[in-house]
């Protein structure tokens, strides 16, 4: 006797096709949100030891170049009251753009800026 209903011979099938996007899409999140913090903390870097290079009376603009890892696309550096706002001392500004992982967007769209202000 043959049995009616109740066979599931290709929900595994099923299951992995509705699973495996998810699972890509969530792995391309979490590698987005990796470069995004570290891309904000090579930024954050670059400012400071641009600040702490003028400081001591060094080209503070090749410090944060230097600073900045290879990976890191189109940085601008700003010196002085336009990248801190009331600045006292030695103040740099270091915005970087987030490189992306998924194919056809820009990386324009994803920027992080960072400021240090060091007593002149």
């Amino acid at each position: 006797m043959t049995r009616r209903g109740g066979r599931d011979d290709g929900s595994m099938a099923v299951e992995l096709v509705a699973v495996v996007p998810l699972l890509v899409m969530v792995t391309i999140l979490c590698i987005e949100g990796f470069l995004a913090a570290s891309t904000a903390a090579a930024a954050q870097k670059a400012a400071r030891d641009a600040a702490r290079a003028e400081s001591l009376g060094r080209d503070g603009y090749a410090a944060a170049a230097a600073s900045l890892p290879s990976w890191v696309g189109d940085e601008t550096i700003t010196r002085g009251s336009a990248a801190k706002p009331g600045c006292a001392g030695v103040c740099y500004r270091v915005s970087a753009e987030v490189p992306l992982v998924v194919p056809g967007f820009s990386s324009g769209m994803v920027t992080v800026s960072r400021s240090a202000e060091l007593p002149g």
